[in-house]
């Protein structure tokens, strides 16, 4: 278990440094250049870091180790922060490739986490509840306090201290790999019962068609793509449209029905881990997801809206932590990093696709027509979601009648 929390504790100090070096950089350049552009430019550049990794993800584990990948990317991206510090220069030349390498670096660090947790820990639901619920309250928690110290203090400052995290990510992700390498050969003899038949590692072409050809693999990546559609009209960019045109009421209000989208998912975890349910709810969490995006899109007060985003962001969480839980669940863990990276590409460009089409439509037609379209794409992930339960059913009895068999 110490293994799972230093991987965790790890993700904490480089997720905290993430959210406030880029708090840093969005003021630092914002007040360099004056213009909108850089700021906006920012959540562009991370996406499409974190979307080029999943290409040459599979080429590097091929090379390298999982464990030398993931303290290799953390060294590189703390390198990478101390690069822009000791730059005296604040210009979107030089910022904007180094966030893209940091982000590129993520998307090794972040299919390679998830791809340990059902090594390092039993009970799959609360693990995933633990580690989604956690980095969603540094990220809550890290965004203002940047904003805070950046305002008090000074960008460079906050830089500085962004640094310091990845320092101590290092560290801990050091310590981390130490044990993981002490004890590899037990580990895999305790999770491989034919471990000869399994390969260790798969080009990007051999991941791809392994996906495709893993009815479970695919089932959850189309889910997540088709989730991932959904899910951006309900990114901060529209909430403000919907503000102002369908509530019309405050700005502020953008920030706060943000909060409590946020506070909801991190409240879903807390509860799921309480409760330490086995019960897979993905398809009635969907269907509550379709029913929130309707609520949220034609909600007749501010007040009312609030209840759809506590409805959807809960929905949302415990959905997303039983979709990892099921790859985790029957995937070999060898399968693992390579489907978590595929996934990360499919799911930023999904994202990337429906920011766009949502933040188009949104200047055509009225919001409350873009969040019906939302909450079609919903029902999809619904139908999906109902596709998935029936064969992971079937795939249990399956299990069970051969077991019965055996016995018998």
């Amino acid at each position: 278990m110490k293994k799972f929390y230093a991987l965790l504790i790890s993700q904490w100090f480089a997720n905290a440094a993430d959210s406030l070096y880029i708090v840093a950089l969005i003021s630092l350049l914002y007040k360099a250049s004056g213009s909108g552009f850089s700021a906006a430019i920012f959540p562009i550049i991370v996406t499409l870091g974190m979307t080029a990794s999943g290409f040459v993800f599979a080429f590097l584990m091929k090379k390298r180790s999982k464990e030398f990948l993931l303290l290799f990317t953390q060294l590189l991206k703390t390198a990478i922060l101390f690069f822009i510090i000791f730059n005296n220069e604040a210009s979107l030349l030089i910022i904007g490739p180094s966030v893209f390498l940091i982000s590129f670096l993520d998307g090794f660090a972040r299919p390679i986490q998830s791809a340990y947790i059902p090594i390092l820990h039993n009970d799959l639901n609360k693990a995933n509840s633990i580690v989604q619920g956690s980095n969603q309250l540094i990220q809550l928690l890290m965004w203002p306090l940047g904003a805070i110290i950046v305002s008090t203090v000074s960008s460079l400052f906050l830089l500085k201290v962004s640094v310091i995290l990845y320092v101590i990510s290092t560290i801990v992700t050091a310590r981390f790999v130490s044990w993981m390498k002490s004890d590899s050969n037990e580990t895999d003899k305790a999770l491989d019962v034919e471990e000869s038949t399994i390969t260790s590692s798969m080009s990007f072409a051999e991941s791809v068609k392994y996906v495709l050809s893993d009815k479970v693999s695919r089932k959850n990546t189309l889910l997540v793509a088709t989730e991932s559609l959904a899910s951006t009209a309900w990114i901060s960019a529209i909430f403000l449209v919907y503000i102002s045109t369908h509530l019309n009421v405050d700005e502020k209000w953008w920030g706060i029905l943000n909060a409590f989208y946020m506070i909801s998912m991190i409240a879903s975890s807390a509860i799921l881990i309480k409760l330490n349910t086995k019960k897979t709810v993905i398809s009635f969490s969907a269907l509550v997801s379709v029913i929130a995006t309707v609520m949220f899109g034609f909600a007749p007060n501010v007040y009312f809206a609030i209840l759809a985003c506590l409805i959807q962001g809960a929905a949302l969480q415990v959905r997303s932590i039983q979709i990892n839980t099921v790859l985790q669940t029957y995937v070999h863990h060898k399968r693992l990093p390579y489907v978590y990276s595929l996934q990360q590409t499919v799911y930023t460009i999904a994202f990337c696709i429906g920011s766009l089409l949502f933040g188009l439509l949104s200047d055509l037609i009225e919001i409350e027509a873009v969040y019906a379209l939302a909450a079609l794409i919903a029902l999809m992930a619904t139908i999906q979601s109902f596709n998935l339960e029936r064969y992971l059913n079937k795939l249990t009895k399956s299990v069970d009648k051969n077991l019965e068999e055996h016995i018998g």
